[in-house]
């Protein structure tokens, strides 16, 4: 399985910007970091060089741990690439 077949691919932004030039959607930016809210991940996203948070969140399988250790070691890359990314049997 890929990120990318999770339902709530690609993540969505939480709130709303009011900052001038970001409002891009996620996969524009870079993965900056991931943190665990429960049940789902809040991912740091640099977009135009403003840091944006977005949420990744579904139903398991597979295990929010599962997916957060292959965000957390793609740390720098672009978001539109992590849908790719092959998730650990």
């Amino acid at each position: 399985m890929r990120l990318r077949d999770l339902k709530q691919w690609p993540p969505v932004w939480v709130g709303l910007s009011r900052e001038r030039g970001t409002s891009g959607v996620p996969e524009e930016g870079v993965l900056q970091d991931v943190e665990r809210f429960g049940n789902r991940l809040l991912l740091g996203i640099n977009i135009n060089g403003h840091r944006r948070t977005a949420s990744l969140m579904w139903e398991p399988p597979p295990s929010v741990s599962r997916v957060e250790a292959v965000l957390l070691a793609s740390i720098g890359t672009e978001v539109r690439a992590l849908g790719d990314r092959e998730l650990p049997g």
